[in-house]
């Protein structure tokens, strides 16, 4: 098929510009008024749990209120007697009335008697414990002394998480029924928000949450009652409710009822129309999407050899055939030119006379190694080698011994760092630098000791200082993966340090290493 004739059938894009304004018009538009409309109803069903927990609490303030305030119950304080309990304060009655724990306390924070339901009176002493968290900004449940001197009612009321589990408390001070006149103690009241409490408060808000223990380290919850808004829709969410002196925590969930986008009425509108232009425009579309992206791919691979010097091959296959004859014919000159193009880089990071990688090569791989330092803090390790005694080699033996020499040594390197991650190039005459993806110390060391052991085992005839053969001289640093304000260092840095190594190991009489700690 000829470009000519494929011209012929751009019209049909006219079908397809409409059903992708369609599309547009049911994500840009449509779908952010349904999301806030979901969002709202989240949003309010937190509310309506916010407002059920806290009228639940407020009926048992209202409960402890109407015993606190109460003749009898002064007289009681002063003189406790079991017939008063027996008649006015039976356990059945707090049972029906769901009150899990109740405590009299006189005036002098002293416990006068005490009701606890069989699931709290294992810990009984700590709940009386409670009672005694005073003096603190956030947290008190016995009246203070100002409110016991004030002679009028006063009532605190609140959460507790105990146990693993949510309680309610409320504390009214005791005295007469007139709400007036000398205060005898304080009555509290706690009630346990367990399943069954869960669930009646569920069918009075007619939502679905529950409430389990959690642990601390759930810091980047909200807390339940900050009241912030719900910024992202999800089947639940979750609250903490904590204390605030010591570390219990429980977690509130919230079960939303809607949890996803609705699916749009004139859904099956569009599906008409849509079935409509598929039939017209399915041919069209396919050998449209045939031409284009082909072109695409093409122009792409053409641009990003601009930022990476690489071109990608074309793909040969294709239902046009001016397409397939282009692609065929560039994907043969591709393989030309990256051809010529290895052979130059190879030329240029090589070393023409020991066929290692040459001082630029190692420049180049440097970049990466002290990006990686400054960036991710990885260590490394580097080493300066140099042949001893090579200017008398040369004398001697002549430039051609020479030669065949760094030649040796540099066949070495490569095949001692075989078995290891780094990089070994000359770095210029007799001189050759190592650089290790490594910074054990002792790893070094023995690898720098493999190299020394190496190049003298080749038996390199030069007699001078006792010795019978060449011989090298190393010095080594090692980059500590920990030390501080690596930005401020650069590789000159550590290649001046390697290259104080290589003194002192020339100085201790050559064929030698000597290893040191960047920065000691």
């Amino acid at each position: 098929m000829t470009l000519k004739r494929f011209s012929l059938l751009l019209l049909s894009s006219l079908l397809l510009t409409i059903t992708m304004l369609l599309v547009s018009i049911y994500y840009f538009f449509y779908l952010p008024g349904i999301k806030t409309e979901v969002l709202d109803q989240q949003q309010q069903e937190y509310n309506l749990l916010y407002s059920a927990l806290s009228l639940s609490k407020n009926s048992l303030t209202t409960l402890c209120y109407d015993y606190a305030v109460w003749d009898e119950l002064v007289e009681y304080v002063g003189n406790p007697t079991d017939d008063f309990v027996q008649s006015n304060m039976p356990n059945n009655a707090f049972e029906a009335a769901n009150i899990d724990a109740v405590f009299v306390i006189d005036s002098n924070n002293k416990l006068i008697w005490d009701y606890q339901d069989d699931s709290l009176k294992s810990s009984r002493s700590t709940l009386v414990h409670l009672f005694h968290q005073q003096n603190t900004e956030s947290f008190a449940i016995l009246p203070t002394a100002a409110e016991i001197a004030s002679q009028t009612v006063s009532s605190r009321s609140g959460y507790l998480v105990f146990g693993g589990a949510l309680i309610y408390f409320s504390n009214t001070t005791i005295l007469p029924s007139t709400g007036h006149g000398e205060i005898a103690g304080s009555l509290t009241m706690v009630r346990l928000v367990d399943k069954a409490l869960i669930n009646d408060i569920s069918q009075f808000s007619l939502v679905k949450f529950s409430i389990e223990d959690a642990q601390t380290s759930t810091k980047n919850i909200q807390e339940f009652f900050s009241l912030k808004k719900i910024e992202t829709i999800a089947p639940s969410h979750n609250w903490l409710i904590r204390n605030t002196f010591d570390d219990q925590v429980v977690q509130v969930t919230l079960h939303h009822k809607k949890v996803s986008l609705p699916q749009l009425d004139w859904v099956s509108a569009i599906s008409i129309l849509l079935s409509i232009v598929l039939i017209v425009s399915l041919s069209l579309m396919a050998l449209s999407r045939l031409l284009i992206k082909p072109l695409i791919r093409f122009n792409k691979s053409i641009n990003d050899s601009s930022d990476d010097n690489f071109i990608s091959k074309m793909a040969s296959n294709h239902f046009i055939d001016e397409l397939e004859n282009v692609s065929y014919s560039f994907n043969q000159l591709l393989l030309k030119f990256n051809a010529q193009q290895n052979y130059l880089e190879t030329l240029t990071v090589q070393d023409s006379l020991t066929g290692i990688t040459n001082r630029r090569g190692l420049e180049a791989f440097t970049k990466r190694i002290i990006a990686r330092w400054h960036l991710e803090n990885v260590g490394f390790s580097v080493m300066m080698i140099d042949v001893d005694n090579f200017k008398y080699f040369n004398d001697k033996q002549g430039h051609l011994k020479g030669d065949d020499a760094l030649t040796a040594v540099a066949t070495s390197l490569l095949e001692v760092m075989a078995q290891y991650d780094g990089l070994a190039a000359r770095y210029g005459g007799e001189e050759f630098c190592i650089i290790l993806a490594d910074n054990h110390h002792q790893n070094i060391l023995n690898v720098a000791e493999d190299i020394r052991e190496s190049i003298e085992k080749l038996h390199i005839s030069n007699n001078i200082d006792d010795r019978d053969w060449l011989t090298v001289s190393i010095g080594v640093v090692v980059v500590d993966d920990k030390l501080a304000d690596v930005e401020k260092y650069n590789f000159s840095d550590v290649l001046q340090h390697a290259d104080e190594q290589l003194y002192l190991a020339k100085q201790a009489g050559r064929n030698t290493v000597r290893v040191a700690k960047f920065g000691d």
